[in-house]
């Protein structure tokens, strides 16, 4: 085992404890009646085996079963357009007792797949940019119809990322770069002023209402208050946490950092921080050392994925971003969220295991 890889999985533990301690903590308010310590425990045993097993899965396999994989998922994300809405969003599949969220274990297969078609298209850059929007639009397009517009984002700014790298030229850097302007100029443009055009792609203007919160507090207090709770939380911690706890909704999910600062103050927040920066240093160094385009497209997918989803957490924990319903990764309660973390770490693990073996098998062909 590699250097990397060891600190991977010690950078692992670590997160899970953190992970624990912070979902106790929460469950000290009184607002829940669900062991979800238990619940947590339990979800990391089980996506502990699944990660060993995928970490044992070889590099060309991945890439054999991978376009079988992603359609199923593809179909997994048409059908929860007719599934029970819950809090005003279709994400999840039940089924006794138990939820399932197809866009947190998809984010793996999501990187593989433009990896797969960035390498493929590698010499042809107009054919592999055309590509890589076919295989991303799709995705992009269901997750936001759910709607989830945290993790739209997060899946965006990961495709765009892996586009930026097969493409380094300075004149496709500066057409994707204008095109992200244009895209994004537009959606704000529609949000700040017109929201009815929403309707259009089956939204309804209400689901934009954090947004314009966080735009304007004072729009609509409702919509900010859970904001104003995490604010109050984060302040009250101090340098080294309180005693007490402050009630703030879904504080062992989404909003499981205000937790944290809350109980372990400054310090506290600062060390999960530094774990979190440790754990992108170590993909950037995977990236650095890889031996195939393929492997580099992917660790990449992986940082930029995982940094991203780090920052928009906890950005709208502090008021940064808009509230968009995303888990903290490694730390968040949730099996859909725990066993997706997993199965990228095992994926990770198998490249990096397998990819030397994979950089040969293709010299020889």
């Amino acid at each position: 085992m590699t250097t990397n890889q060891k600190i991977l999985l010690q950078l692992l533990f670590f997160l899970s404890i953190a992970s624990c301690i912070a979902i106790y903590f929460a469950e000290q308010t009184g607002q829940y009646s669900t062991n979800f310590l238990f619940q947590q425990i339990l979800f990391l045993a089980i996506s502990s085996v699944v990660c060993f097993v995928l970490s044992k899965w070889p590099l060309q396999s991945i890439r054999k079963w991978l376009w079988l994989i992603y359609p199923i998922f593809i179909l997994l994300l048409i059908g929860l357009q007719f599934t029970t809405e819950t809090n005003g969003a279709r994400r999840w599949y039940k089924l006794l007792g138990f939820s399932f969220q197809p866009t947190e274990i998809l984010k793996s297969f999501f990187i593989l797949a433009l990896a797969a078609v960035a390498v493929r298209y590698e010499k042809k850059p107009a054919k592999q940019i055309l590509a890589l929007t076919i295989t991303a639009v799709p995705i992009l397009f269901l997750i936001f119809r759910e709607p989830d517009l945290g993790s739209t984002i997060v899946y965006f700014v990961t495709f765009f990322a892996i586009l930026l790298i097969a493409n380094a030229s300075r004149k496709w850097i500066f057409t994707l770069l204008l095109s992200a302007f244009t895209v994004f100029s537009a959606i704000f443009y529609v949000v700040f002023y017109h929201l009815e055009w929403l309707r259009v792609v089956g939204l309804e203007p209400y689901q934009f209402a954090r947004i314009l919160s966080w735009i304007d507090p004072s729009s609509d207090p409702s919509a900010s208050y859970q904001v104003n709770l995490s604010l109050v939380a984060v302040g009250s911690g101090g340098m080294s946490g309180r005693s007490g706890q402050i009630y703030i909704p879904e504080s062992h999910t989404d909003m499981i950092f205000s937790t944290i600062a809350n109980q372990f103050g400054f310090i506290g927040a600062s060390l999960l921080l530094f774990l979190f920066l440790l754990f992108i240093q170590v993909l950037i160094r995977f990236a650095l050392d890889a031996k195939t385009r393929f492997s580099v497209y992917i660790y990449t997918g992986f940082a930029v994925y995982f940094a991203f989803n780090i920052f928009e957490n906890i950005a709208m924990t502090i008021g940064l971003m808009p509230l968009t319903g995303i888990p903290l990764p490694f730390i968040s309660y949730g099996g859909s969220s725990v066993l997706g973390n997993f199965i990228a770490i095992g994926i990770l693990l198998a490249v990096s295991r397998y990819e030397k073996e994979y950089a040969q098998s293709l010299s020889s062909n």
